[in-house]
């Protein structure tokens, strides 16, 4: 699919009045063409979708244009429940953001603030950013009552009020839909056995920020199978500092997180900057340990450098094999459910709420960044076109400026170099153990490392496409890179740039 769909909106009531007779304009927005994906209810087809009074009325084949006051042609795009992004950080944390900036774009129609507010300071975030919030935004309230406001704060057990926390709770339940407890730097389990008590007393679930450093006195067996309820929630769950998903000396999948999930905890996302790396998820994933909830731990700092909106991670969790559906799952049905608000969310049911995020699967090549940040390459990404949300357009996206539809990725690419004494310079691109492109051109952004040989010569000079990748960059003679089967063997002027974000310090594991 290209990237450059553009929306088509028609106002009917400006159509001739012969075109609309025998019509009534009952509905106020009309996306038609699109492919419906609503996990929920079982839909994945080309379908219709009318949507009035801020609720979905309609699903079918073909709806009459007519009979909408605003059409939208969505062909070629994904039409899905608004996304529901279940760790976010609008209030309280330094790194926090406005949701409708970052948010409705996303298509994420829904976020859960995820421990920025305690008891002490709940009612300040409902006025001053839930209330004015077109997204939806609920909150899983911080165990300590000033909410996550930095050390020394966030240890102090005598702020970490079980009771309290229940009750304020329990008065908004329209809003508050569980408890967060996060970045507890004392040794024991006070924090989270006092959130899971308040949990307890207000029948809502735990999320789970922990650390598993040695002087923590904490392990993740201990927390997952003896602290932890069914229901209750760990996030960064593809990191190594929080919770050890993955034996660092076999690659394997720890039994006590097979066990864990048996037993009903949930595992969560939470990319956010220092939460999401690759060697993690790539051998979880790779074993079947796919999340429960895909969510962003969006901040100012993840926001910048790994872009990781909801589109950006569910697009990851694509690159390491999920299907879409899969993928959608995790981000609309499941984290609504864990929150308590399905069916009303995460579908689109008819008569639900109209919360609709339309998407673009891209092709091309593109770069995703871990935490570290190391880069991988893939071949498509979703983007959000349009956000509605409560019934009403509140994202569109601009005309995206034509791009090719190559989604070559080469191991290794060679910058301007000379073929033996052919006079022109050219780039070299390698896969694998094979030269498989020699032109002018070829987009550095396209390969996994590349190498600057420009005024060098690369022998043999029968070098050409199709051929092994056995080549010899010299300089006036002396060979100062040698590749072999397509591997660098020797680069002893340094010619492969130098960018931290196309590896990674993955030495800490086998």
């Amino acid at each position: 699919m290209r990237i450059t769909k553009r929306l088509t909106i028609v106002a009917l009531c400006s159509i001739a009045p012969s075109i609309a007779i025998g019509y009534a304009q009952q509905y106020d927005i009309l996306l038609r063409g699109g492919r419906v994906i609503d996990p929920a209810n079982g839909i994945d087809a080309r379908r219709d979708v009318a949507v009035s009074d801020g609720r979905i009325v309609s699903i079918q084949a073909d709806i009459p244009a007519a009979q909408a006051r605003k059409v939208v042609d969505v062909s070629g795009l994904y039409v899905v429940p608004g996304l529901v992004d279940l760790h976010a950080h609008v209030f309280g944390y330094e790194g926090s953001l406005v949701p409708d900036e970052t948010a409705l774009p996303a298509g994420t129609t829904t976020i859960v603030d995820a421990g920025g507010s305690g008891w002490r300071t709940f009612d300040e975030f409902h006025r001053t950013v839930m209330a004015h919030s077109r997204t939806r935004v609920l909150a899983l309230i911080n165990i300590v009552g000033k909410g996550m406001v930095g050390e020394p704060y966030e240890s102090d057990v005598a702020d970490m009020d079980p009771a309290r926390t229940a009750e304020t709770i329990l008065h908004n339940r329209d809003a508050i839909v569980g408890i967060k407890t996060a970045h507890f730097a004392k040794p024991g389990w006070d924090a989270i056995d006092r959130a899971v008590e308040a949990g307890r007393r207000a029948s809502v679930p735990v999320m789970v920020d922990d650390k598993i450093f040695t002087n923590a006195g904490r392990t993740t067996k201990e927390e997952l199978l003896e602290h932890l309820r069914p229901g209750d929630i760990h996030t960064h769950m593809y990191n190594d500092r929080q919770i050890e998903l993955i034996d660092r000396f076999t690659g394997k999948v720890q039994p006590w997180m097979i066990e864990a999930r048996r037993r009903g905890v949930l595992f969560d996302v939470g990319h956010g900057g220092g939460s999401f790396l690759w060697p993690v998820a790539t051998r979880a994933v790779a074993q079947g340990f796919v999340p429960d909830t895909i969510s962003t731990d969006l901040h100012q700092g993840s926001r910048d450098i790994q872009q990781s909106n909801m589109p950006n991670v569910m697009s990851k969790m694509m690159l390491l094999g999920m299907n879409f559906a899969d993928v959608l799952v995790r981000s609309t049905v499941n984290p609504a459910k864990e929150i308590g608000r399905y069916p009303e969310l995460g579908t689109l049911g008819v008569g639900r709420v109209a919360d609709i995020a339309v998407l673009e699967e891209q092709s091309g090549v593109f770069a995703f960044k871990d935490s570290w940040p190391a880069k991988r390459l893939g071949t498509k990404r979703l983007e959000c076109v349009l956000t509605i949300r409560n019934g009403k357009i509140v994202y569109e996206r601009g005309a995206v400026p034509a791009r090719g539809g190559d989604t070559a990725i080469y191991d290794l690419l060679l910058k301007h170099a000379r073929i033996g004494d052919r006079g022109d310079e050219v780039d070299i691109a390698i896969s694998g153990n094979r030269i498989v492109r020699i032109g002018r051109g070829l987009k550095a952004a396209h390969a996994r490392v590349v190498a600057e040989a420009e005024g060098y010569t690369v022998m043999p000079a029968t070098a050409a496409e199709g051929v092994a990748a056995d080549l010899t960059v010299l300089d006036t003679g002396r060979a100062i890179m040698t590749i072999r089967n397509g591997k660098i063997v020797t680069d002893d002027e340094g010619l492969t740039i130098s960018d931290a974000t196309r590896a990674g310090p993955y030495s800490n594991f086998k």
